[in-house]
């Protein structure tokens, strides 16, 4: 497992751990981290939908692959629960606040990313209405908005798009 691998990771735009990166955070052999998980999947099921994944072995010199680890995809929630369970040494505990502060951390990222998103939507939409009533003050400003109208249009669209993605989370 790669040491530079993050603590936490945003997939489709929710901020996950992997049980591989809590084990190895944890100090802990990976197969009882996911015996946990396995345990108490049910508790973690009413935090969301659990996700498991299988990271493919690495490739042997004799040929083939090595073991298939399968891993689980926590939210924060399902992470903060999960490393609730397991025993407090003075690693762990620092494992366990450097996971809830990146969790955090990540969660503000994203926040901010989103209102960033909606502050360009409020310019846009005011752009396009001052173009509205320059327009009304005679036909060249109406041309220049007949012009512009494609672009605010694409540039709408891209925002909306990028928007989207975000409002699922809520």
């Amino acid at each position: 497992m790669n040491s530079l691998e993050p603590l936490v990771l945003v997939v489709s735009g929710e901020p996950l751990a992997s049980s591989l990166v809590i084990a190895r955070g944890m100090r802990q052999q990976h197969a009882s981290v996911i015996k946990l998980v396995r345990k108490h999947a049910e508790t973690l099921g009413r935090f969301g939908p659990l996700g498991f994944e299988i990271r493919k072995g690495k490739s042997l010199p004799q040929g083939g692959f090595a073991k298939s680890t399968e891993y689980a995809m926590l939210n924060e929630r399902q992470a903060a629960l999960l490393i609730s369970l397991m025993r407090n040494t003075d690693d762990v505990i620092e494992f366990k606040a450097g996971l809830i502060a990146e969790f955090y951390r990540m969660r503000d990222a994203l926040s901010q990313r989103t209102q960033n998103l909606y502050q360009q939507l409020q310019a846009l939409v005011a752009e396009e209405i001052g173009t509205q009533v320059r327009a009304s003050f005679g036909s060249r400003l109406m041309l220049e908005r007949k012009r512009a109208i494609p672009d605010l249009k694409t540039r709408r669209e891209r925002l909306e798009q990028e928007i989207q993605p975000a409002l699922q989370l809520h």
